[in-house]
């Protein structure tokens, strides 16, 4: 399983330092500085490819369907994995685990802080950093270690939905604070 945790990094360190006005327009700009390659930006989910040495190099993008009210489309979220997805290997579960360890130390170490919050469902693991310009969000599942860059006005939304929520009706999440 091949793990890319250096360019990774990279990227990280470079969103956190870019001048995010979180619309679609932000695109070219931050491919070009982390080295991406950025399709078509009038489709729905813009396609953006990776330099990660990874076994799928495309980045996800969550963007708003069109722009309203005159501004540009939202850019609400860029997800990407840094390492191989693996699907139906029981083995790779341990070492993800301990990759996720890892990573999250070396954010730590980057951003200057612990993240304030950490959750757990089953196996899976999420821990998340609020910065000035982003959420930033790092996760490991059964299949792969992933990054999350957030628009503070979409985590903004996500927090409310889940303080909507009952906590009854999802007692497999835990933050654990």
């Amino acid at each position: 399983m091949r793990v890319d945790l250096d360019r990774a990094m990279q990227v990280i360190e470079i969103a956190t330092e870019f001048d995010w006005a979180w619309t679609v327009d932000d695109l070219p700009a931050f491919a070009e500085r982390v080295g991406w390659q950025l399709g078509d930006l009038g489709v729905l989910s813009p396609p953006l490819t990776t330099n990660l040495d990874v076994n799928r190099a495309n980045a996800r993008v969550s963007a708003a369907p069109k722009a309203a009210y005159g501004r540009p489309r939202e850019l609400t979220m860029i997800s990407f994995p840094a390492s191989d997805i693996v699907l139906d290997d029981p083995a790779v579960k341990p070492v993800l685990s301990d990759l996720f360890d890892d990573f999250a130390q070396r954010v730590f170490e980057l951003v200057g802080h612990e993240p304030p919050q950490w959750w757990l469902r089953d196996s899976d693991r999420t821990a998340r950093w609020d910065l000035p310009a982003l959420t930033l969000k790092i996760a490991v599942s059964d299949t792969s270690l992933r990054v999350r860059l957030i628009s503070p006005a979409q985590q903004a939304r996500n927090d409310e939905w889940d303080r909507r929520i009952d906590p009854d009706l999802t007692p497999d999440l835990d933050p654990i604070q």
